[in-house]
């Protein structure tokens, strides 16, 4: 077994190193999340639905509920359930109904509300918009300003 030996000198500015990357790092991955929040709210699919009289109900309660988890050297996106339907789409599946003895909408096909005792659900396409985000993100150059912005920052020293 053998060690590496460092002089005691040393170790204070090796600390402060680590310490300065570690804080930049630190600062870019969290205003690269804040930078990308609006990108990634805008390219969100925003939902719809009927009621049961037929009117036309706004859905976006995924863009809305777009949110970071973030941590010292990453960030995870988090937000509606829903998100993972739309990201990784979904496959053909029957759906019948939880609390109720029936499912109960309005059919734009036949133009009246309907009640059935289950449904097949056709499935859904991926649409994985986190990368349309990020790269109009890129394209409108939002996160070579935020690197930019925190690169200058640790080198004048700055607090992140």
């Amino acid at each position: 077994m053998f060690s590496i030996q460092v002089d005691d000198k040393i170790t204070p500015y090796l600390d402060g190193v680590i310490g300065t990357v570690g804080d930049a790092m630190s600062a870019l991955v969290r205003q690269t999340a804040d930078v990308l929040t609006p990108f990634l709210q805008q390219q969100a699919p925003v939902g719809q639905h009927y009621g049961f009289d037929g009117s036309l109900q706004p859905g976006g309660e995924l863009r809305s509920s777009l949110n970071w988890a973030v941590g010292m050297y990453g960030a995870k996106l988090e937000g509606a359930k829903q998100g993972e339907y739309v990201i990784g789409g979904t496959a053909p599946h029957e759906i019948t109904p939880r609390a109720k003895s029936a499912l109960a909408f309005y059919w734009p096909k036949v133009g009246a509300g309907v009640m059935f005792g289950h449904v097949n659900h056709p499935g859904t396409q991926p649409n994985d918009f986190r990368w349309k985000a990020i790269q109009q993100a890129f394209d409108e150059l939002a996160i070579k300003d935020v690197t930019l912005h925190v690169m200058l920052d640790w080198l004048d020293g700055g607090a992140f």
